[in-house]
């Protein structure tokens, strides 16, 4: 079944993944990306990720199924995804985002690896849209991205990036809690400084590792904003599909600065609001910590 879905990207699109760090725009891309007619992409699967972040859907499975987890345990696995219990918000809508049969159907013949699982999931996904391509934002921790190029070697990947002060301004104000002491809330922006700073040297060396790879494209959040047109056209024509007008105009789901349930388009109201929801100390502080990070990633003016 796994080359199955990989002679599908062949007579279409390779498998197209966006990986990248918390808050750097993916959610805005995919959704953008996600109105094109020709490719489907699956929400966060969390299917690898450092157990320091949380636990991931393989150690779900293992615990569920056993390790190895051999083709008997389909039944298993399978009621697991639709359990609600992995992490994720795409688990607590499982109906909606996946069919049953085509997951079991994937997944029956043999033992079921970390990739077999990748595989059903995207295709158990894609089997609802009747899309041909298809891919997934954030299959895993972005740390493992050298386990989606062995698995897919002619999947495309798109690295998407952002100032990393708006990403520490927005991190931190999304988990700050109202009616917390200052000793509570100080204590979150602490641990999202320090998260901040792991994310963005991370990133540059992501980058730097895969920066001359075919399939490899760096976006970053203020090009998208600030010139979403080109951007997106850019990016089309790097994932070889048709770029059309409604990309343009994403639905919001709203972000950690303001609510924009249920308005359209790409608002620029992000682009420096980190300015008033952070401590200039603090992001003078990420902002002098990184400069070699920072031109690797096309950051170089404060």
């Amino acid at each position: 079944m796994v080359e199955a879905l990989a002679g599908q990207a062949q007579s279409h699109a390779a498998p197209v993944f966006i990986i990248g760090g918390a808050r750097t725009g993916s959610e805005m891309l995919k959704t953008m990306l996600s109105k094109s007619i020709e490719l489907d992409f699956v929400d966060e699967l969390f299917l690898h990720c450092p157990r320091w972040l949380h636990k991931d859907l393989w150690t779900n499975v293992v615990e569920t199924a056993g390790d190895p987890v051999t083709a008997d345990a389909v039944d298993l696995v399978v009621e697991l995804i639709f359990s609600g219990r992995p992490y994720g918000w795409v688990f607590t809508v499982a109906d909606q985002k996946f069919d049953r049969a085509t997951l079991r159907e994937w997944l029956t013949g043999s033992d079921i690896t970390p990739q077999r699982l990748l595989s059903a999931l995207m295709a158990s996904h894609k089997q609802l849209t009747a899309k041909r391509g298809f891919g997934a934002k954030f299959p895993m921790h972005y740390g493992y991205t050298d386990r989606l190029l062995a698995w897919y070697p002619d999947c495309k990947l798109i690295h998407t990036t952002r100032d990393p002060r708006a990403v520490y301004a927005s991190q931190a104000n999304k988990y700050l809690i109202a009616d917390a002491s200052r000793l509570r809330n100080n204590w979150i922006r602490f641990k999202h400084f320090v998260h901040i700073n792991i994310q963005i040297t991370w990133t540059a060396a992501i980058h730097a590792r895969y920066c001359r790879h075919p399939n490899y494209k760096l976006v970053r959040y203020e090009d998208v904003v600030e010139n979403p047109r080109a951007t997106i056209q850019d990016l089309c024509n790097f994932l070889e599909i048709d770029y059309v007008d409604r990309m343009l105009s994403p639905e919001q789901y709203g972000s950690s600065y303001e609510s924009k349930l249920g308005n359209t388009g790409i608002s620029k109201s992000s682009l420096d609001a980190w300015r008033k929801k952070a401590s200039p100390l603090t992001t003078a502080l990420i902002w002098a910590t990184h400069p070699i990070a920072r031109r690797q990633l096309g950051y170089v003016k404060p």
